[in-house]
């Protein structure tokens, strides 16, 4: 979780904490909004509408469902998983320490994913998954990667977001400490414009 604690301090839209969305389109503008906040620039949106976010050279996404108001947040964190049998041990472990997250196997991927009920919209549990999953990336490294059976799918040379990839153990000069200079206002999207 964010070092957030205070109701001075959360993420507010146009004074709000929360706000009713109008359909998908206004939903995907104020999660842009909310994202370009915490990381200081628009992110990029892939051909599929899905946000992506850079976290410890891992990519985070942020897909705005079809069919409701509820945003999906994920990432493929491993790949060239062979022994199935071996990973999904080794998954009982990884799934005990980070409750709040949903580890899946797709082909050779090992993706970790969430849930965020979003009506009304609320920026700041957004910027808490998110958080969460930069808080995983802490924990992801080659030696968990080889308890797997595959390798770490980032990029090691991208420290955008926050530090280098994987581990930030005692050794990391990652800087991810949290900027919080109070709350941020930002101005909710017409979903007519």
């Amino acid at each position: 979780m964010t070092e957030l604690d205070s109701q001075d301090q959360l993420l507010r839209i146009d004074g709000e904490l929360a706000i009713a969305t109008e359909g998908h389109d206004q939903l995907h503008a104020l999660c842009l909004r909310t994202l370009a906040e915490l990381l200081g620039s628009e992110p990029d949106v892939d051909e599929d509408g899905d946000i992506a976010i850079p976290v410890h050279g891992f990519v985070v996404y942020v897909t705005v469902a079809d069919d409701g108001p509820q945003l999906h947040v994920w990432s493929s964190i491993l790949t060239g998983l062979g022994d199935r049998a071996r990973a999904a041990e080794a998954l009982t472990d990884l799934a005990l320490e980070w409750p709040r997250l949903r580890f899946v196997f797709s082909d050779d991927h090992l993706l970790v994913s969430t849930i965020l009920d979003a009506e009304p919209f609320a920026p700041q549990h957004l910027i808490n998954l998110v958080d969460e999953m930069h808080e995983l990336t802490h924990d992801l490294d080659d030696d968990l990667a080889a308890r797997f059976g595959g390798t770490l799918d980032c990029d090691t040379e991208d420290d955008s977001y926050a530090g280098g990839c994987g581990g930030c153990g005692d050794d990391c000069d990652c800087d991810c400490g949290d900027t919080d200079e109070g709350h941020l206002d930002i101005t909710a999207v017409n979903p007519s414009k």
